[in-house]
């Protein structure tokens, strides 16, 4: 098992992920439904379909992934690796957050 994980290792295993690999935690899946309904049908589209606009490693196994909505928010996903082979990725939440915390405007 990997002990630290980097953001390359991240887009790798976003690049190869299916639905199979993905485990919704009981935190996530009710924060989707409570704050972000609109979300919760296309959540797994994200994930699996869409390349990141950030990813921020928060420890050795756990990271913050940033999908742009749109012009105003990004949805965030907060995942943790939870084995490599086969690689199983926890849910662990969500939220959205509004993409000027990200995008820095230049004056």
């Amino acid at each position: 098992m990997n002990t630290g994980w980097d953001v390359e290792d991240i887009i790798r295993l976003l690049y190869n992920l299916s639905i199979d690999n993905l485990i919704e935690t009981k935190h996530f899946t009710k924060h989707i439904e409570e704050n972000i309904p609109e979300i919760s049908s296309v959540i797994n589209d994200y994930i699996l379909c869409k390349k990141p606009v950030g990813i921020l490693k928060q420890d050795n196994s756990k990271f913050k992934l940033y999908y742009e909505l749109d012009e105003i928010y990004d949805l965030i996903v907060i995942i943790g690796i939870k084995s490599e082979s086969p690689t199983t990725i926890s849910l662990i939440t969500c939220f959205k957050q509004e993409s000027k915390r990200r995008v820095r405007k230049d004056d």
